[in-house]
């Protein structure tokens, strides 16, 4: 059991832990639940100055874009909520994984690994949310990240139990999941 200053409502165990590069990105997604409750553009402007600050501002700008439409989109093509870490927590949740999964798989071309990360989310319509997932993998790539192809297993064998994922930041500037 690992115990955490940030604000959870208990301490639970780590099952994802993503690298410092990427909970700027997981953010973004987090930071939208205020967002659309206040809409108040600020809170997705320190977002995108966060993620500015390690990347280029103006792919930072695309990427903030392509992300709330992606997450409008999985809200609504998805019956439950997705549950999201506090802003800043390295520490994620499974739908935070399985969100990043799905853009890894596009970043990788793998149109069947994006499907089954999409099935493994919930949603009704798969296609119009890889295609969102995509166009983020490539802002991500034209800022020179690398995002590790996710372990299919994670989302092909539903009987298989939870794997704890940790992410580990690899030479420069890589994305790397460890399994």
């Amino acid at each position: 059991m690992v115990v955490s200053a940030l604000p959870f409502k208990e301490p639970a165990p780590i099952g994802v832990l993503f690298p410092p590069d990427c909970v700027p990105v997981i953010d973004i997604f987090r930071a939208l639940g205020d967002f659309e409750e206040n809409y108040d553009i600020t809170a997705l402007d320190q977002i995108e100055d966060r993620l500015a600050r390690i990347i280029n501002r103006d792919v930072a700008k695309g990427i903030v874009s392509d992300a709330l439409l992606l997450a409008f989109g999985l809200r609504r093509e998805r019956i439950e909520a997705m549950d999201f870490a506090p802003l800043r927590s390295r520490r994620g949740t499974p739908d935070e994984y399985k969100l990043l999964a799905l853009i890894a798989a596009t970043f990788w071309h793998d149109l069947s690994l994006a499907s089954d990360a999409a099935t493994a989310l919930h949603v009704a319509h798969a296609q119009p949310l890889i295609s969102l997932a995509f166009d983020i993998a490539r802002r991500l790539e034209a800022a020179g990240l690398k995002l590790e192809a996710p372990d299919p297993r994670l989302f092909r064998s539903p009987s298989t139990p939870p794997v704890d994922v940790s992410a580990g930041r690899v030479g420069g500037r890589v994305i790397q999941y460890e399994f």
